[in-house]
């Protein structure tokens, strides 16, 4: 199973080896960096459907520094080991997922269930057992990551799609609008 998940990640992650975690000896199939974005993204997903948080101004602006903060990690401006790259994907995946979250979920801007102070509570939680499995001596762990990361990889393609999809059904709906109606000529 772990080699077709090195060939699925191989078209979108780098798969160098030397930042890549060996939970029990056994390398994940996508870097770290790739294993903190998918597995934040993952972990995004199912607590933007458990809590519904409040997708308010801040909230938002913070899933932005969110994406922000790759430009510097991302371009290796700063220095970082293999915990900060794994942090700095997970917060990525969390600002991907919260952002391609706000098309499809638009009529709920402002969430009933959550407040903010759950989500990232849970999302504290949520990337230090991510840190905690990549540093297992565990094969175990190592599985439950690899099938994690392909869990969030096909998260945010699932987000994609259904974004692009409802751009697709708005574009359509819009011009319907904007066509003239035909009427015959009056004689």
């Amino acid at each position: 199973m772990l080699a077709l998940l090195h060939q699925l990640f191989a078209g979108v992650c780098g798969q160098n080896l030397a930042h890549t975690w060996s939970p029990g000896g056994l390398p994940l199939p996508c870097c770290q960096r790739c294993t903190g974005l998918y597995v934040g993204a993952l972990v995004a997903a199912v607590l933007h459907l458990w809590l519904k948080p409040r997708l308010t101004g801040r909230f938002l602006w913070i899933h932005g520094l969110f994406l922000l903060q790759m430009i510097p990690f991302g371009f290796h401006w700063l220095p970082q080991g293999p915990l900060l790259r794994t942090v700095t994907g997970a917060l990525f995946g969390f600002g991907l997922a919260t952002f391609f979250w706000l098309l499809p979920t638009a009529r709920r801007l402002v969430g009933k269930k959550a407040t903010a102070e759950k989500y990232f509570t849970a999302m504290v939680v949520g990337v230090a057992l991510l840190l905690a499995l990549s540093v297992s001596n565990s094969v175990a762990s190592a599985s439950a990551l690899a099938l994690f990361a392909a869990g969030g990889l096909l998260t945010l393609a699932a987000l994609v799609l259904a974004n692009l999809w409802l751009l697709a059904a708005s574009f359509l709906k819009l011009t319907r609008r904007l066509e003239l109606p035909t009427t015959p000529p009056k004689p």
